[in-house]
């Protein structure tokens, strides 16, 4: 995407498709216990990870309370442009938007995920790593998500008795090779 006013150079180094994403606050004095608490929800809620796949571009996000409870620290890394993500939460209705806000809320300056100034701030508490890899830098969270999928039913394939000969075809033998590994 090219730089623009609208859409301005962001911190976060890329690798393939994914770029990665780390925010720390300073917690308002009086809210770490009703923030350790908040997350503390969040880990233990089941829609977790089936809001994460309506999402569609999260990888993988952590949070942390650090420096004896006083920062609030936040990794991910995404699909997509800086802007979008963001954008993303601030639309989604879903417990992945809903944790985000409630966890910044507890942090000072925090403008709400929907206030015009939330990048600008979400950039001035950014640090960009100094070095980034990923061990699979090219599959988006959609094409891992449909190769679970097709990974399960090929499965169910296998595991049913009377698809063996119809797995005798001699065009499934690079599948069935791949699925013996």
């Amino acid at each position: 995407m090219e730089t623009t006013k609208e859409y301005p150079k962001r911190k976060g180094l890329k690798s393939g498709v994914r770029t990665e994403f780390t925010v720390i606050g300073n917690v308002k004095p009086g809210h770490q216990q009703a923030l350790r608490e908040a997350i503390k929800r969040r880990a233990a809620d089941p829609r977790r990870r089936e809001d994460a796949k309506k999402f569609g571009t999260i990888h993988e996000a952590r949070v942390t309370l650090i420096d004896n409870d006083t920062r609030l620290l936040f990794c991910s890394s995404f699909d997509g442009t800086w802007d979008k993500y963001i954008d993303d939460f601030a639309v989604a209705d879903n417990a992945v938007s809903q944790s985000f806000a409630e966890f910044w809320s507890h942090v000072e300056g925090y403008p709400g995920i929907t206030d015009p100034s939330v990048k600008d701030w979400l950039t001035a508490h950014q640090y960009e790593a100094t070095a980034y890899d990923s061990s699979y830098p090219e599959p988006t969270v959609k094409q891992i998500w449909k190769a679970l999928e097709l990974q399960h039913a090929f499965q169910q394939v296998l595991d049913t008795p009377e698809a063996e000969q119809a797995l005798q075809h001699p065009a499934l033998k690079p599948l069935l090779d791949q699925a013996a590994t």
